[in-house]
């Protein structure tokens, strides 16, 4: 038999590379699609996440019968508290600590976009940023805390994605809180250790006041959920780079609040320009919320100030952020 009929077609060099190139060709047009799909992929799970989330947060309330929750972050152990028991107190009292507490594992409190933890402090760059603050691909990190014991911090011993105060360690997430909606602390800031009681020592709530025009906006809803309306329209737990918004400035449509510089959380700042924490490329131009009825959905940063933050926000369309 001779070679050509037991071989009646070899490639060519030229074939070979043609076929190649064709092969490149078709990766480089299926893999944008591709990324796209992948980013679409993670967008759901972060929404399943964040539906979750808004489970236990209806849960919560109906066990506490409408009460919103205290703000944990720093306290001294009170009279006839133990160390542990302040512990117990901060790490279950803290937001984070009252999901896990209603079954929503260490898992969902990380965006499937912001796995790792920031490994820098960012406050130490010089840019006003907070101490461990993420970016919009990366967590946020309790690790970077210098003042303990507080609510994403109880040492630096190992991160602690449990329920148990008494391994110590710190908290990383990808999710933020809207401050406005904590039952506020009285005068003392004091604790009347009922977990998610109805009041703190001084049965003190701070009344909500118009923020004025430009002002910054930090008027909380009162202490029960009845107080926060409409409960469709306010944003309780969303993609951001720090675990908690206050004091935001609302501004007006002629006078927004300064745009953050990028929407990679990187170098933003604290402070009274809270929206920079959220305004991040995370999902597209977009983060993922949950609401104060529970419900989650995806809402583009452009209307991240439609929602209503405060109970006097002015609702209106963000026009000045970066491109990228």
């Amino acid at each position: 038999m001779s070679r050509n009929r037991r071989f009646p077609h070899a490639f060519t060099l030229v074939e070979l590379l043609v076929v190649i190139g064709i092969i490149a060709v078709l990766i480089g047009i299926l893999l944008p699609t591709l990324n796209k799909a992948r980013r679409a992929a993670k967008t759901t799970v972060c929404l399943s996440n964040l539906r979750q989330m808004g489970t236990a947060w209806t849960m919560y309330l109906t066990d506490f019968r409408g009460h919103l929750p205290h703000n944990f972050w720093h306290q001294s152990a009170p009279a006839g508290y133990s160390t542990a028991q302040r512990n117990s107190i901060i790490w279950h009292g803290f937001w984070f600590g009252i999901l896990n507490d209603y079954k929503v594992s260490s898992s969902q409190l990380l965006c499937p976009e912001a796995l790792e933890p920031v490994p820098w402090d960012q406050s130490a760059g010089g840019a006003g940023g907070v101490k461990g603050g993420g970016t919009a691909f990366n967590s946020w990190n309790g690790y970077w805390q210098t003042s303990s014991p507080v609510g994403i911090m109880l040492d630096r011993n190992a991160l602690n994605t449990s329920a148990d105060a008494s391994k110590g360690g710190y908290r990383i997430g990808s999710y933020g809180f809207n401050g406005n909606i904590f039952f506020s602390a009285g005068p003392d800031g004091a604790y009347d250790g009922t977990m998610g009681g109805p009041k703190d020592a001084d049965n003190g709530i701070k009344t909500p006041t118009d923020p004025g025009t430009g002002g910054n906006s930090t008027a909380y809803f009162g202490g029960n959920i009845a107080q926060v309306k409409p409960q469709a329209e306010v944003p309780v737990i969303f993609d951001s780079t720090w675990y908690e918004n206050t004091n935001m400035t609302n501004g007006t449509p002629q006078n927004p609040p300064p745009a953050p510089p990028n929407l990679s959380g990187l170098g933003t700042a604290s402070g009274s320009n809270g929206h920079w924490r959220f305004c991040i490329a995370r999902h597209g131009r977009s983060i993922n919320v949950c609401f104060a009825d529970g419900h989650a959905s995806n809402v583009a940063l452009e209307d991240t100030y439609q929602m209503k933050w405060t109970p006097y926000w002015r609702p209106y369309a963000l026009k000045n952020l970066p491109k990228q």
